[in-house]
């Protein structure tokens, strides 16, 4: 099945961010954006206090609470591909944390094969004919089905730990895969990392 670019099926959306990606995939530096912080803690729990973005960069794909490890591993050691094979960066969460759509565009693939290394997941075509895969779902959210057009923030999926995923390590798997290019498999990846405006409240190694 042949597909349109997104551009031609939603209103583009403003992509600066995107720039950053051409600058990783050129090869040259990049500065990462550090998130603000708060100076003085929470009194309360609300969620507001709690986390903080600096709304710069790429939506975050997970929702951080309760629980938020960024493993900075992108081109780390991989199950699948080995040494230096690890394609994306994997967040640590708990069981059934929100998952969400980091920009807008349409669920061109859905990873079904619970005996795949993937496991449940999506692959998300962006306004910016960009590439986003995410693995190792619980489940997806409901009503949604491969093809469905989406908008950055909406809720798509559960964390899980489907796949090659150790069991009870509930994690999400993310990859960014700049484009545009006639095959979806073979788009290279980039480092998600520098690109995401990841919450102070999260835990980055």
């Amino acid at each position: 099945m042949t597909h349109a670019s997104p551009r031609s099926r939603l209103t583009t959306r403003s992509a600066s961010w995107f720039v950053a990606v051409v600058v990783v995939v050129a090869g040259a530096s990049i500065v990462h954006a550090r998130p603000g912080t708060i100076d003085q803690p929470a009194e309360v729990n609300s969620r507001a206090e709690r986390i903080f973005v600096t709304g710069e960069g790429l939506t975050f794909p997970i929702d951080p609470l309760p629980r938020c490890e960024v493993l900075n591993n992108y081109g780390g050691r991989s199950k699948t591909f080995g040494a230096g094979g690890h394609q994306g960066v994997d967040i640590g969460a708990d069981f059934r944390q929100e998952v969400y759509a980091v920009e807008d565009g349409f669920l061109y693939r859905e990873f079904s094969d619970l005996s795949s290394p993937a496991g449940l997941g999506w692959g998300l075509w962006s306004v910016t004919d960009v590439k986003y895969r995410y693995y190792h779902l619980d489940g997806f959210a409901e009503g949604l089905a491969e093809g469905d057009e989406v908008v950055a923030g909406q809720l798509i999926g559960y964390v899980g730990d489907t796949g090659n995923a150790s069991p009870g390590g509930w994690h999400l798997h993310f990859e960014v895969r700049p484009g545009p290019h006639p095959q979806f498999g073979s788009a290279p990846t980039v480092d998600p990392v520098p690109l995401l405006d990841i919450p102070s409240i999260c835990n980055v190694y």
